[in-house]
């Protein structure tokens, strides 16, 4: 008996000894796990098409009522690609007509100053984004945008709809 206690003391002693460093061990990997994907995502803040993608336009006619009626929004201001299309995750129809509309007078204005766009999503949309960009003298001066790299919600997504719908009206209309 005597030494099946001895045993049992000395399995549980090695388990206490083996989590001691275990943990600690997965606990380091999981960081370098983490850090290394963190390290992959970069934001190119400096390329064309994260310039248009936030480029703010003050001049904005659309939805101005309709923000004025919520008080969260008076300070906010929704005037680039990015932050309209945000708009569209919203519950209320109103907001969501006025991210429309905004996201067509953007897209409109991103026309008129000869940097039509095109906003693309999907596994390697990035790398697709990189090589079409690299010549913006092709595809109608088209300027690709990556939104996201695999998966968006919906409502990113209702906005790159709204927003390629818009070009290519603007592009086979002249």
């Amino acid at each position: 008996m005597n030494s099946s206690k001895i045993c049992y003391k000395s399995i549980f002693e090695f388990k206490k000894v083996l989590l001691k460093f275990v943990y600690p061990l997965l606990l380091l990997i999981c960081v370098q796990v983490q850090a290394q994907a963190t390290k992959e995502v970069t934001y190119e803040n400096n390329s064309i098409s994260m310039q248009l993608y936030t480029k703010c336009f003050d001049n904005l006619n659309q939805g101005a009522a309709i923000f004025e009626k919520y008080p969260a929004f008076k300070s906010a201001t929704f005037c680039s690609l990015m932050n309209c299309m945000v708009l569209l995750s919203y519950k209320e129809k109103d907001i969501q007509l006025a991210a429309e509309e905004r996201l067509k007078e953007i897209s409109t204005q991103l026309y008129k100053e000869g940097n039509p766009v095109c906003l693309l999503m999907g596994l390697d949309s990035s790398l697709i984004v990189e090589e079409k960009n690299r010549n913006l003298n092709d595809d109608n001066h088209l300027v690709y945008i990556n939104f996201a790299d695999c998966i968006a919600p919906n409502f990113l997504n209702k906005g790159a709809e709204i927003i390629n719908n818009q070009t290519n009206l603007l592009i086979n209309n002249n």
